[in-house]
């Protein structure tokens, strides 16, 4: 791809478009180290002040990564999704193309304890179905969940399936419940020592963290279902907040 010098767009955003495509159409694959900035120069015929900053912000839009000593590599896909928007999960990979999969770790019927209690507003103690499942995308690790399911508010769920691809829609398909809206927050935290063989990370390795309170309608009364913890791979998740100044 040619690069103008004369034009109004800055010579920088220009070699960043490029890359961008380079990876976006696969020429430049995942993981794989890219030119360096004198190759760039090199290639392009241009200083090095705009190949610097073009590297910079693809590192920040976590396009590529830097390894001290070697260079810049690509970095894996991640999954953008909106934040203002619930849908499940393999609907959301379905509609970029890629391959969605899960693993049941373990299903177990067990007292919910003070945590679990308050996001599901419920007794400490009550009976709730917890599901541990591993996402897939593309048969890599993509996140763990522990999900927490209320028996009391529907009792038919302790017979439910956990290993189906979506547990969004067997809710709503098979026990007759409409998923309405949800309360989810998202946090950095570290990989504690009872997950990281289970996702093959280091203890202490960053991780990213949302938990979310799913509420459902039935029988027209609406009501907090399921309290769920994501732990996220970091370099394949990225959230997407869209802001309104009215």
């Amino acid at each position: 791809m040619h690069i103008s010098k004369g034009g109004h767009i800055p010579i920088y955003y220009q070699l960043k478009q490029v890359i961008i495509s380079k990876i976006k159409s696969g020429e430049l694959k995942e993981n794989q180290q890219i030119p360096t900035e004198d190759e760039f120069c090199r290639m392009y015929n241009i200083s090095k002040a705009p190949v610097r900053q073009a590297l910079q912000e693809l590192e920040a839009e976590n396009y590529i990564y830097k390894i001290r000593g070697k260079g810049s590599f690509v970095s894996s896909n991640y999954i953008k999704q909106p934040m203002a928007k619930l849908q499940s999960f393999t609907k959301d990979i379905l509609s970029i193309g890629h391959r969605p999969g899960a693993k049941l770790i373990s299903r177990s019927i067990i007292p919910a304890d003070y945590e679990v209690a308050e996001a599901l507003n419920i007794e400490e103690g009550e009976r709730v179905l917890q599901g541990v499942r591993l996402r897939f995308i593309d048969d890599e690790i993509y996140s763990l969940n522990y999900s927490y399911f209320s028996i009391n508010r529907v009792p038919e769920i302790e017979q439910m399936d956990l290993s189906v691809l979506s547990i969004y829609e067997a809710i709503e398909n098979e026990l007759n419940c409409e998923i309405v809206r949800a309360i989810q927050t998202l946090e950095a935290t570290a990989t504690p020592p009872d997950i990281s063989k289970i996702i093959n990370r280091q203890i202490g390795s960053p991780l990213l963290l949302m938990n979310r309170v799913t509420f459902i309608r039935k029988d027209l009364k609406e009501m907090p279902f399921e309290y769920v913890k994501v732990y996220f791979m970091p370099d394949k998740y990225k959230c997407e907040v869209q802001l309104s100044k009215y």
